[in-house]
């Protein structure tokens, strides 16, 4: 009987690219929501839905990739050729396996490991997401470098020798280089129903405030199931991502809202302003543990909830940080 967390990634790894139309099919399937009941559900709306916070999650594991460009009926999920990532950790070198996975993969694995040595340490352990279609982590360490390199000769699987969350962060563009690719015009406003992003609280209200000097809104189409999202400056306008949008508004506010944790090595982004997907990948790639959502109202109390991203190196902290516009706020995050 297969793990019920493993299934979706197995049915996604067998068929290489599932239509978005499908992945919503598999996840009501295996997950036992009934889509309306994942639409209508309002107890942690710092999950929006459940559906794609796990395609969300998938994605910053390193195991599935997307296409939303264009029509959301048209868009398509993917898995990702499957890898061995070094994690960026001192002490013995230690990598996690991503992307596609099928049931036999885990016992092909700890086989490779036992050839190479007998003291290669391999971990498989639950993902402590409350999203229950996240597939286990699976993690080994060995003495050295070539040993990892050689488990993935084994396997005829890549061994990323540079951990993949350095080389993604040095990739991924900062937001003042996201903002030099929009293309602004005075269009008028949309006459479809909007909100207004609200810097403090980090959610959408249906009060619209023209008068501020930036702002993000969001438009939902009055037929179809999509929304729109228009960053506002200075009587311009220019359709943006969602993710970069709200860390624009941020950004000229001079918001800070990232949280770091030297002492636990844990940063923590709000639930309802997620990073930029490949940031969001770096940090999930340093231990490759799903983010953890928690509700921390003594931290900024304006602020429902936040992700958890732990074992985050001082420096990609701060990288992470800077590529946002954003200043650290160092504090501790000692969650009970």
């Amino acid at each position: 009987m297969f793990e019920t967390s493993e299934k979706l990634l197995y049915v996604i790894s067998a068929q290489g690219k599932v239509s978005w139309e499908n992945f919503k099919k598999y996840f009501e399937q295996l997950s036992g929501f009934k889509t309306g009941e994942i639409e209508e559900n309002t107890e942690k709306k710092s999950l929006k839905y459940p559906r794609f916070e796990t395609m969300r999650a998938l994605n910053s594991l390193g195991h599935c990739d997307w296409d939303f460009s264009g029509d959301r009926s048209k868009s398509e999920v993917y898995a990702a050729p499957p890898v061995l990532v070094r994690l960026p950790c001192a002490g013995f070198p230690q990598a996690i396996l991503a992307g596609a996975r099928s049931p036999v993969t885990i016992a092909q694995l700890s086989e490779a490991c036992q050839s190479v040595g007998h003291h290669i340490k391999l971990e498989v352990t639950e993902q402590s997401s409350e999203l229950g279609l996240i597939p286990k982590r699976v993690a080994l360490q060995a003495e050295d470098v070539g040993e990892l390199r050689a488990i993935g000769n084994l396997l005829k699987i890549p061994f990323i020798e540079t951990p993949s969350a350095w080389s993604l962060l040095h990739f991924a563009a900062s937001i003042d280089d996201y903002l030099a690719t929009l293309e602004w015009s005075k269009e008028p406003e949309l006459n479809w129903q909007s909100k207004t992003f609200d810097p403090i609280s980090l959610q959408f209200q249906s009060i619209k405030e023209t008068d501020r000097a930036i702002r993000l809104s969001q438009y939902s189409h009055p037929s179809r199931n999509i929304k729109v999202y228009y960053l506002w400056q200075d009587g311009m306008c220019a359709e943006i991502d969602l993710d970069w949008g709200r860390y624009a508004v941020l950004k000229a506010l001079r918001r800070n809202v990232l949280i770091y944790d030297k002492r636990r090595f844990t940063m923590a982004v709000p639930a309802s302003a997620n990073l930029p997907r490949l940031l969001e990948r770096a940090l999930t790639l340093c231990s490759g543990c799903a983010a953890k959502y928690e509700k921390m109202p003594r931290v900024l109390p304006q602020i429902q909830g936040f992700n958890l991203f732990s074992a985050i190196p001082p420096q990609i902290a701060e990288i992470t940080a800077a590529k946002l516009g954003h200043t650290l706020l160092q504090q501790s995050l000692d969650i009970t």
